[in-house]
């Protein structure tokens, strides 16, 4: 950098780079779903949210408990591949800050961030929480794979035509390259014991038993989320494979952009996907009933959680700091 010339940091650069590419992707999205909407009024949706039936809201409630159960088992099969030693007790706020904060800001802009602050201080090391953070994504690929799989074999996905007209391949050809990956990732955790060298570092796969747990876990947890959706949607002309494939498909996208939460982009593929009488023709009242069922979703799956998450996170930081206030105060004693 040239002396007294106002220098640009890289770093900070890369920063508003990505938060921009980020806000630029969410307009983007929310664009596409008012033009896929079309002449849908708030007024219809209202109504459409009104006439969610309590018995799918109890539902939706239960099983969003159920599966952040599930999720804490994300990171237990982490914490037990590393052989690191957290206390149950904290493993879980730990979790569900992770994930409550992930749903609303993202994964790298909201629940990273917060689990690291939180492990770190739990004794977790910069290099343990990347492989621990590796061990997460992995998980979290391998059911998405699974349950993409058996969903295009074995189950009625009724896709829209212009999308099914779209794929490269079949969506049962799409769904058996799906499960050999799944099957290829068992195979090498029955065979291959060796650590596995890459650049400078060398990681072990995890063995067989861990490895189904992982698969366990991850389908559990998308097959959860995905029948909370379920619950808040018409049952007419939308079956529950057909919500699962498109809550997987909207998961990948919304991974794949790192948008916060996920706004606007979740809510553009489902509706995209899910609008539709069997696949066929377009219509105004489905789309009204799953703009509908999805804004009860975001509050139940998303907003409800994250507003627990805040309260345990801050918990946590207050205890933290008093923690070392008073270790701090011994030492100067």
């Amino acid at each position: 950098m040239a002396s007294g010339g106002p220098g640009v940091d890289p770093k900070r650069f890369g920063e508003a780079a990505k938060y921009t590419a980020a806000v630029a992707i969410i307009f983007f999205a929310l664009y596409l779903l008012r033009k896929k909407l079309g002449d849908v009024t708030w007024e219809q949706v209202k109504s459409g949210i009104q006439s969610i039936p309590t018995l799918g809201l109890v539902s939706a409630f239960v099983l969003t408990c159920f599966n952040f159960v599930i999720l804490t088992a994300y990171d237990w099969i982490a914490l037990r591949y590393l052989k690191k030693e957290i206390p149950l007790s904290k493993m879980t706020i730990g979790a569900i800050v992770g994930y409550a904060f992930s749903n609303v800001f993202g994964w790298l802009f909201g629940g990273t961030a917060a689990r690291f602050y939180l492990y770190s201080n739990w004794g977790m090391q910069i290099f343990e929480f990347v492989a621990f953070i590796s061990v997460l994504s992995l998980t979290f690929w391998l059911g998405m794979f699974l349950l993409a799989g058996v969903a295009f074999v074995a189950l009625p996905v009724h896709l829209p035509e212009e999308y099914a007209d779209a794929m490269f391949v079949e969506p049962h050809v799409l769904g058996w390259i799906f499960i050999a990956v799944v099957g290829l990732y068992l195979l090498a955790s029955m065979f291959v014991r060796r650590p596995i060298k890459w650049k400078d570092k060398q990681f072990s796969i995890p063995p067989l038993k861990m490895s189904i747990m992982q698969l366990l876990v991850s389908a559990g947890d998308f097959l959860l989320a995905s029948m909370v959706l379920y619950v808040l949607l018409p049952h007419q002309g939308i079956n529950f494979s057909t919500t699962l494939v498109a809550y997987l498909s909207a998961m990948i996208v919304v991974v794949t952009l790192h948008a916060p939460g996920g706004i606007g982009i979740l809510e553009v593929v489902i509706v995209y996907m899910l609008a539709h009488e069997n696949g066929k023709a377009e219509s105004t009242e489905l789309k009204v009933a799953v703009v509908s069922g999805l804004l009860i979703f975001r509050v139940i799956y998303h907003l409800l959680p994250a507003a627990v998450a805040a309260v345990l996170f801050l918990w946590q930081v207050f205890t933290i700091k008093k923690q070392g206030q008073t270790l701090r105060d011994k030492g100067s004693g």
